[in-house]
């Protein structure tokens, strides 16, 4: 039933289109404020710039159209241009912790090979089984359900063959298997200059600001994916104890769509 009105739901959606009315029908709820947005004020979304074609490309590789939104799409667009200052910096590698489907692993490569750029590219993940448990710091206001959170668990799962074939012709991008942090334990410290990290919860979150923080080279900048996201708060809780002892020279909380940057 509920598929049938889903499909009937669209049918009429697309009738509409075609006389050039936009319908939506959302339900109201405690964790659903819909409002409509208006995205030609905003010129990226109208004519596509480097970042938005950037983001269009490496999706297409990563296979991640069904998970695309315009939250994702705005956390990227940031993302990258922060990727590419990092970039510039003559010293450090680059860090990636979390990457599902290979997307913005496969966009921060590409912005690396244009910066000509002759370090390593590690990245961190399972490779096997989505995120990592939610615990008591991870509590959201969503107040999730245990069937809830054992689908976003199960949601985000990555797999190491699929990751492995679409950053292949990046000979820099080096894949390092197991859960956070124990994945660390063989890797050695270096200078690094870009950060980016993408395990949603608390423990993970943690464990990568307090294993890179020291080796960020001064004006290395760190990104937080999940900051802010009302489903996954324990990353939120992660940065604000982390910085409470270590005061970066620029914090900045991304208003929309989610995600923070780290300027030491």
């Amino acid at each position: 039933m509920t598929a049938l009105l889903r499909r009937l739901y669209k049918l009429t959606q697309s009738a509409f289109e075609r006389i050039g009315i936009y319908l939506v029908i959302s339900r109201i709820s405690r964790r659903n404020r819909p409002e409509l947005v208006n995205k030609a004020i905003w010129k990226p979304f109208v004519v596509d710039d480097r970042w938005r074609t950037l983001y269009k490309e490496t999706q297409a590789v990563a296979q991640g159209a069904s998970t695309d939104n315009i939250f994702r799409q705005c956390r990227f667009y940031s993302t990258l241009q922060m990727a590419n200052y990092a970039a510039s910096l003559p010293v450090g590698d680059v860090i990636e912790c979390g990457c599902w489907h290979g997307h913005s692993t496969i966009a921060i490569a590409t912005i690396l090979t244009d910066h000509r750029f002759s370090g390593r590219f590690h990245v961190f993940d399972s490779f096997e089984g989505g995120l990592s448990g939610f615990k008591e710091k991870d509590e959201s206001y969503f107040e999730l359900s245990e069937h809830e959170k054992r689908a976003l668990i199960k949601q985000f799962a990555s797999n190491f063959e699929f990751v492995s074939s679409v950053t292949a012709k990046f000979g820099f991008v080096e894949l390092h298997r197991g859960w956070i942090p124990q994945s660390f334990a063989s890797f050695a410290a270096r200078p690094v200059k870009f950060v980016h990290i993408d395990v949603d919860m608390y423990d993970p979150t943690k464990a990568a600001l307090e294993f890179f923080w020291d080796d960020l080279v001064s004006g290395g900048c760190i990104v937080v994916d999940d900051y802010n996201h009302a489903v996954f708060e324990g990353a939120t809780r992660a940065v604000d104890e982390f910085l409470e002892s270590r005061p970066p020279r620029i914090f900045y909380k991304v208003p929309f769509g989610g995600s923070c940057y780290i300027i030491k």
